[in-house]
């Protein structure tokens, strides 16, 4: 099987992108999500007033990933990596701690700049970098750190925040990443400068890996004169990206509002929360399956081939809540919006690393990251002004569907033989 072929091959690498993917966790909605009614009954504030300072914190953080997610093209990736985690374990102190406001406003936001943008950015776009004839595969296995994250921390700090309280907890997850996720990092890439070393840039002389990624090694060191028509700025005067870019964000947007929103749901649908609560490891089973069913679709087919179908689980998971009557029904939502989030899951990436050159994989990526964390931030709020407009949770889900169906459809249409092609991609990529 190719997928254990490419973890013989190189283990260390594949490993390093799935502990990043898993220790970004600590910035994502659904683990925030947990300590939400601790926070408010500690400081004061309830779910609205959250809400609202999360949205506008996920947006601040959105419009710095730019600017700082572009030095990982220039700067060493186990530097970066480190400076990362180090700005990660301050934001858990910093939430530990936090007494008022402001404090809070300040750990949030560091918290999501450094987990869910650049935590999530160094797994992928390493692994986007160093692969090349397999990037489909090894992104699908970088990945296996998110459901792995999404299976067993909800029960976990669950678990402890009962124990030893939300403020320790946050605590504990900090020397979690000083004493454990630091160390594993140096360890698995400390020696490989060819995975380490920014594109372009000189490299120690180390064995040529055999996994395809010297190809890729090769595309990066290309003169800048002859990649300058293809910068990714050029990327996004395109209509091809305008008429993508919806597909990028839709599965965060919805995915962060429809669970931000859970414990709505399911009281206007009359089904326990723990349903929704148990269906985590559904979806968590799901999109490991659909990151690894996409990889070698993508290595066979291409990621932009494959693209503008990805949002059809997710389609028919909110389709499955709206006619929902039954809490049989929650396992079968949350195991289709599993698949889509697999298969966006590499995508998202593989589908940058057709469009740009190797040495601007980083600037591009944390650009179209930027545009998935800030709809992530308005998911909850779009829904939550429904709700307090009275629109009714069916109306609301079938207007989310029907918006899905349209951006799929702007997707597939900029596919279209003869409509467009992207700057950068090569007649081979895009036959």
């Amino acid at each position: 099987m190719q997928f254990l072929t490419l973890l013989r091959q190189a283990p260390r690498p594949l490993a390093f992108g799935a502990l990043h993917s898993f220790g970004s966790s600590f910035g994502q909605t659904f683990l925030i999500a947990l300590f939400v009614p601790f926070i408010g009954a500690n400081l004061a504030i309830n779910e609205t007033e959250f809400a609202n300072i999360y949205a506008g914190i996920t947006i601040g953080s959105a419009l710095c990933l730019p600017f700082i997610g572009r030095l990982i093209d220039r700067i060493d990736m186990l530097r970066y990596s480190l400076a990362t985690m180090a700005l990660l374990t301050i934001g858990c102190f910093i939430m530990a701690s936090a007494q008022s406001i402001w404090m809070l406003i300040g750990a949030l936001f560091i918290l999501r700049l450094a987990g869910q943008g650049l935590m999530t950015h160094v797994s992928m776009t390493g692994i986007a970098r160093y692969f090349n004839r397999n990037r489909g595969r090894a992104l699908a296995i970088a990945s296996f750190g998110f459901p792995v994250a999404e299976a067993i921390m909800p029960v976990t700090l669950l678990a402890l925040i009962a124990t030893f309280g939300w403020r320790n907890t946050y605590a504990g997850a900090g020397v979690f990443i000083v004493f454990i996720l630091m160390p594993l990092a140096i360890l698995l890439i400390r020696r490989n400068m060819e995975f380490r070393a920014a594109p372009g840039r000189p490299k120690q002389d180390n064995p040529i890996p055999t996994t395809g990624t010297k190809s890729a090694t090769a595309e990066a060191t290309t003169p800048q004169n002859e990649a300058q028509d293809s910068r990714h700025p050029h990327l996004f005067r395109s209509r091809y990206i305008w008429f993508c870019t919806p597909m990028l964000a839709a599965p965060p947007l919805v995915m962060t509002a429809l669970f931000f929103h859970q414990g709505t749901i399911s009281t206007a649908k009359g089904i326990d929360l723990t349903w929704f609560a148990a269906g985590f490891t559904v979806f968590a089973i799901t999109s490991v399956i659909g990151a690894f069913g996409s990889g070698p679709l993508i290595d066979s087919h291409s990621a932009r081939r494959l693209f503008p179908y990805h949002l059809i689980p997710a389609i028919a998971a909110v389709a499955c809540l709206a006619f929902a009557e039954s809490p049989v029904m929650i396992p079968i939502y949350m195991g289709l919006l599993g698949v889509t989030t697999g298969f966006a899951t590499t995508l998202r990436t593989a589908i940058i690393a057709e469009l740009v050159p190797l040495d601007e994989i980083g600037s591009a990526r944390s650009t179209l990251t930027a545009v998935m964390v800030l709809a992530s931030a308005i998911g909850p709020a779009i829904f939550g002004w429904m709700f307090a407009a009275n629109i009714a949770i069916g109306a609301t889900l079938w207007i989310t569907i029907l918006a899905m169906v349209i951006i799929s459809v702007l997707s597939w249409m900029s596919e279209r033989p003869g409509f467009y092609i992207p700057p950068g991609v090569t007649r081979q990529a895009s036959d």
